[in-house]
């Protein structure tokens, strides 16, 4: 679907760089964003304001003229448009190394997990037949934030979306764990439905080639079969992955599953968890935990999300993981 991105002018972006280096915490604002503004996400300060201009002109170009169109929103409920690992030979692997993003790859697990999973009811309007020209996350990020818990709870889809957009666009060497047989998990919330949450997959990973997708053993786990870990740790090694930046959802439960596997096979050298770009459940934040994450502009805070990860302040974290922010 078409979205309006929006390309920071360099008044606007001293502004937020300013706003970051604030040493005194203000209370968040809830702010109300255009579900279609997508700020250039985390993990971009390399890059110059044309060049990251030339992206998110490239994804809007994507979403305009191929995205809106009814018949690709219909193909995008049938499959995964992107590859999934066990179906890459292993005679082409050392052909991704080219999409290391300066000898990073990064994982995102079960992405989007609170809106189509966590979140109780349906955000579509009309009949079932209808097909909105917003996708699910998009449904969430329309509703108005009346309590920083929820605001958070937003902030973490919208920066998910941004991210996962921009690096796909970018061509950066992203896995994506995918809940198994989700489709028939009781709490998918589209379950008997159709399938929002394939239709989000392939909205965000524009039909990468530098993407591909690995099955969790199981929906609300982030373990993988020993067949994908071992394939996965064989993938590692043959594009010489130098650094492993996980994230996704939730924090100490399916994230450090997947951690743990990881790092139990690969070995811990150069794995990470990035605190910014790892979600909370619901059922860890309170207000105060949600004021402290949430900076003025709506973002997150990576230094207090680090520091929350490394106190465990959720009480949920049976060991706390290696972290590192993205630069």
């Amino acid at each position: 679907m078409y979205r309006r991105f929006l390309i920071l002018s360099a008044s606007i972006l001293l502004t937020l760089v300013l706003a970051g280096c604030a040493t005194e915490k203000k209370k968040p604002e809830m702010v109300q964003f255009q579900v279609d503004m997508v700020l250039p996400p985390l993990g971009t300060t390399g890059l110059t304001p044309s060049e990251v201009s030339n992206i998110l002109k490239d994804v809007e170009t994507r979403n305009k003229e191929v995205e809106d169109k009814p018949e690709w929103i219909d193909m995008s409920y049938e499959g995964l448009m992107v590859r999934r690992l066990n179906n890459v030979s292993e005679r082409e692997f050392p052909k991704y190394k080219k999409y290391l993003d300066g000898g990073s790859v990064y994982v995102l697990v079960h992405p989007g997990f609170f809106s189509f999973f966590h979140y109780p009811r349906k955000l579509r309007r009309g009949s079932p037949d209808d097909v909105s020209e917003f996708n699910i996350v998009e449904l969430l990020l329309k509703r108005r934030a009346k309590s920083a818990e929820f605001a958070l709870l937003q902030a973490q889809e919208r920066r998910t979306r941004d991210f996962l957009e921009f690096k796909s666009t970018q061509k950066k060497l992203l896995i994506v764990i995918i809940p198994m047989n989700y489709k028939e998990y009781s709490g998918y919330t589209y379950r008997k439905d159709r399938d929002e949450y394939m239709r989000y997959l392939n909205e965000i990973t524009n039909f990468s080639e530098s993407v591909l997708f690995v099955e969790s053993r199981s929906p609300n786990r982030g373990y993988l079969s020993d067949d994908d870990a071992l394939r996965l740790v064989e993938f590692l090694l043959s594009v010489d992955a130098k650094i492993v930046y996980i994230g996704g959802s939730y924090v100490g439960r399916c994230l450090e599953d997947f951690y743990t596997l990881l790092t139990r096979e690969y070995g811990s050298e150069g794995i990470y968890v990035v605190p910014e770009l790892s979600d909370l459940s619901p059922r860890e934040i309170n207000g105060k935990i949600a004021t402290q994450l949430l900076r003025p502009d709506g973002s997150i805070d990576k230094a207090v999300a680090m520091k929350q990860m490394r106190d465990d302040v959720y009480s949920v974290q049976e060991n706390i993981p290696k972290m590192l922010n993205l630069p």
